[in-house]
């Protein structure tokens, strides 16, 4: 055993708690990073194998349902004692619920792999049911003890941008104020409407079609991502993953709902905000991890995002 990870859980107040658990051994470098109140908890996970990795994990006695979509990388999911096995891909989620059920997560070596939890209390999924029965009503019958698992899906599929979009807005959201809650809340709701909205024969507002080839879209994120301090343009990016730049910024935007720079922007801004709260770097120090040569271009980049100087968001943590 390599290390033992907390179990994401609910809060026991009426107020919003923020966690973040960091794992860096010759195995693999993770950051899980929590938000919880006592209705839902947002976990997101960061996961960088040394080598060839299988992680195990069961579920005991939780009763709760999941949210689950990957954001980067791939990763084999094998469940037992149903010996359900499939494969974790960048873009694809489902709605779950484990109880008794253990499983194996295969990683691959060096690559990074993303992915969202969103943990809802049944209470809380009961709570917002009377909106639309016919989407919850199997949801909230899976608990009895014949229903050891439960999937919105039989397999997990591709979400829309629309989808991805809100997942997005929802990490970058910055947790300050008693309006945190009810924002988190709100996107949660949105999340699972057009998800749900899938189940049913006619749908409206959730544009599911990818575009074609996505594979190559999801190619340039990761790009993006490993070389967000020196990005290449545009024509670059797009000779890297095969296209034009034509292309690249119809399909990238359909895929993610943002443009591939407006997608390299929030990422920096991401990064700043861990290392800001995680770290003792100084702020000249962040400007040149996270792609600025001068202080005063991210400061203003970094207001531009968070309406608040790097100091002031440090300061408020």
């Amino acid at each position: 055993m390599m290390m033992e990870i907390p179990i994401p859980s609910f809060s026991k107040t009426d107020g919003l708690e923020e966690s973040r658990f960091l794992m860096d051994n010759r195995y693999a470098e993770a950051l899980f990073a929590e938000i919880k109140t006592a209705d839902f908890s947002i976990v997101d996970i960061h996961f960088r194998s040394v080598e060839d990795l299988k992680v195990y994990s069961r579920a005991e006695g939780n009763d709760a349902i999941w949210f689950c979509a990957a954001l980067q990388g791939n990763a084999v999911c094998r469940s037992e004692p149903e010996s359900d096995e499939f494969m974790w891909r960048s873009g694809y989620a489902n709605l779950q619920s484990y109880n008794g059920v253990g499983g194996y997560l295969d990683f691959y070596k060096k690559e990074p792999f993303r992915m969202v939890e969103i943990m809802l209390s049944r209470d809380y999924l009961t709570k917002i049911a009377g909106i639309a029965p016919s989407l919850f009503d199997e949801i909230l019958t899976c608990g009895d003890t014949s229903h050891t698992q439960f999937k919105a899906f039989p397999e997990i599929i591709p979400f829309c941008p629309a989808i991805g979009e809100a997942l997005n807005q929802m990490l970058n959201y910055k947790w300050t104020g008693n309006s945190a809650s009810l924002y988190l809340d709100a996107k949660i709701r949105e999340i699972l409407s057009l998800f749900l909205c899938r189940r049913e024969k006619n749908y409206l507002y959730c544009n599911v079609r990818l575009p074609q080839n996505s594979d190559k879209f999801i190619r340039a994120k990761e790009i993006l991502e490993q070389r967000h301090q020196s990005p290449p343009s545009l024509h670059e990016l797009s000779l890297m993953i095969g296209t034009n730049e034509c292309m690249l910024k119809n399909g990238f935007k359909m895929l993610f709902g943002t443009t591939v720079f407006g997608y390299l922007f929030d990422y920096r801004m991401k990064l700043a905000g861990r290392y800001l709260s995680d770290t003792g770097k100084t702020i000249q120090e962040i400007a040149c991890l996270v792609g600025y040569e001068h202080q005063s271009h991210f400061a203003t980049a970094f207001r531009r995002k968070f309406c608040v100087s790097p100091q002031q968001y440090r300061a408020s943590l």
